[in-house]
């Protein structure tokens, strides 16, 4: 082979390779906005990703609490349930009482 050609074929893919590398050179900038839009994308994906986990979580702390709101409002209902009961017999209580006082005053005076 021709020591000539083989230089001069060294020498092509040379430029080849340093035009390569000029062109590349020449779009870092390009690549480094891209770069720099993508990251921000990125930023901002975050952003609303972690806005949308905290907000899931905000919802279901208020279905909680709707939960332990319906809870309470069936313990006030019991509560009070058991309050009317606890008044009426305590209202037949007195009238018993009542009842047994004016008997054992009738049964004294005869």
């Amino acid at each position: 082979m021709n020591p000539a050609l083989n230089v001069r074929k060294k020498l092509i893919i040379n430029k080849i390779e340093l035009e390569i590398v000029y062109e590349m050179c020449r779009n870092v900038e390009k690549v480094m906005e891209m770069y720099s839009k993508e990251l921000l994308e990125m930023d901002r994906n975050t952003v609303q990703y972690m806005i949308d986990e905290m907000q899931e979580e905000i919802n279901q702390k208020d279905e909680e609490l709707n939960q332990k709101d319906v809870q309470l409002s069936q313990k006030d209902a019991q509560l009070n349930q058991i309050n009317a009961q606890l008044e009426q017999e305590r209202r037949q209580y007195q009238e018993t009482m009542e009842k047994m006082q004016r008997q054992l005053q009738e049964l004294q005076e005869k």
